[in-house]
């Protein structure tokens, strides 16, 4: 048998499969009917969400430089010249939170999220309610948390360019959000209390891979290194050489 990555199909299969229902085929999930893998689809992704939206390495930048309007290229100023208030900055569509970078020390702003509502012609846009403005006069480096995708969807567009820009979701978090969304079925779906307890306690098993994982690729240490930092510990055996 070939280990392929798993995809949103597997993911719904997977889940109806834990409440011991019967897979589906692409077709269905296409085109659901069925009023109950409507329900498993939404509930799984309210999993990828929530999984999301609790920031880990694979969707979070730290230090990302971002640009007013008026000093990124392709600008064209008005006919009276730039203003001295400065010009908004637009952010991606797929920052899903922001936050200034070492916020302790740079307590002269407090950004969120603006606008974007229309997805064909509105960006979102910084906006500092300190100061009460979403107009720039400088760029500022933030921290970012990141939509990433389960798999590609064709429904967001063709093309490896578009692919490419978007953060797929590890394998060892997919397994995650599997178990996750099959607990919260089986929860809603059934009333099998020994089915609900063992799949919870395959979640729990699974987050910690997760965790061990993310530990691993951050390299995390009670220290809280500053970006781009680095510490050495005492090594004993070191002392033994002779130089």
């Amino acid at each position: 048998m070939t280990l392929t990555k798993i995809n949103k199909l597997d993911a719904i299969n997977s889940i109806l499969s834990s409440i011991g229902q019967a897979p589906i085929i692409k077709d269905r999930l296409l085109n659901p009917t069925d009023p109950q893998i409507v329900m498993i689809e939404n509930i799984f992704h309210s999993a990828v969400w929530d999984v999301l939206l609790e920031e880990w390495h694979f969707n979070t930048e730290k230090h990302v430089e971002f640009q007013p309007q008026h000093l990124t290229s392709g600008y064209v100023a008005p006919a009276g010249g730039v203003p001295s208030t400065g010009t908004q900055i637009h952010l991606r569509r797929d920052i899903l939170r922001i936050d200034v970078s070492d916020d302790d020390i740079n307590r002269q702003y407090d950004i969120m999220i603006r606008g974007g509502e229309d997805t064909t012609v509105r960006h979102p846009f910084l906006y500092d309610k300190v100061n009460h403005t979403d107009l720039w006069t400088h760029s500022i480096h933030c921290d970012c948390v990141y939509k990433a995708v389960f798999d590609f969807d064709p429904a967001h567009g063709a093309g490896p360019a578009l692919q490419d820009r978007r953060i797929p979701i590890p394998e060892v978090f997919k397994r995650y959000i599997i178990l996750r969304a099959s607990t919260r079925a089986a929860t809603q779906l059934t009333n099998n209390t020994s089915l609900i307890q063992a799949l919870a306690q395959q979640e729990i098993l699974t987050r910690a891979a997760c965790m061990e994982y993310e530990s691993n690729q951050t390299d995390a240490s009670f220290f809280g290194f500053g970006h781009n930092s680095n510490y050495k510990s005492y090594r004993p055996y070191q002392a033994m050489l002779r130089r």
